[in-house]
């Protein structure tokens, strides 16, 4: 009896201490690195922010369709993987598709920039500059070096 106490109120403890701990910052990761996207989108002319977000959706709607794939490719490498005979040409094929598919995503997004950035006057490209979201896989890394 004693030692469900003891190991309930150790948890309880515990549980505690990890809300406090995980309420108590300010501030998210990385707010003081950039404005409020709102607050740079509205130093955008009316035409040019409305041209922004409209760009950026239809570049979503067409990644969107890519990150299904991707997931599904995801899927199929794993039973590659995880099958009971490892079939490595079939694994290099569509981790080679995936490459593919990932080249397809960013080629998207870059054409979205490019196409306002011809639009777009030099301010308002450094603005632009601003609202883009870093490169996947490096503000997690460059955080973390950031804030120990």
């Amino acid at each position: 009896m004693k030692r469900r106490m003891a190991v309930s109120t150790l948890i309880i403890v515990i549980s505690m201490c990890t809300v406090a701990y995980a309420s108590d910052g300010t501030k998210q990761w990385g707010a003081d690195d950039r404005s409020p996207r709102q607050e740079l989108l509205s130093q955008l002319p009316a035409d040019k922010e409305m041209l922004f977000h409209q760009t950026m959706r239809e570049a979503r709607q067409k990644a969107a369709a890519i990150r299904t794939q991707i997931k599904t490719l995801r899927a199929e490498i794993k039973d590659v993987l995880t099958a009971d005979q490892f079939e490595e040409g079939l694994f290099r094929e569509k981790t080679n598709s995936l490459e593919t598919l990932r080249s397809k995503m960013r080629a998207t997004m870059e054409e979205a920039v490019v196409t306002l950035a011809k639009q777009f006057t030099a301010d308002e490209r450094k603005l632009l500059a601003e609202l883009l979201p870093p490169k996947p896989g490096r503000h997690l890394h460059s955080r973390e070096r950031r804030h120990p």
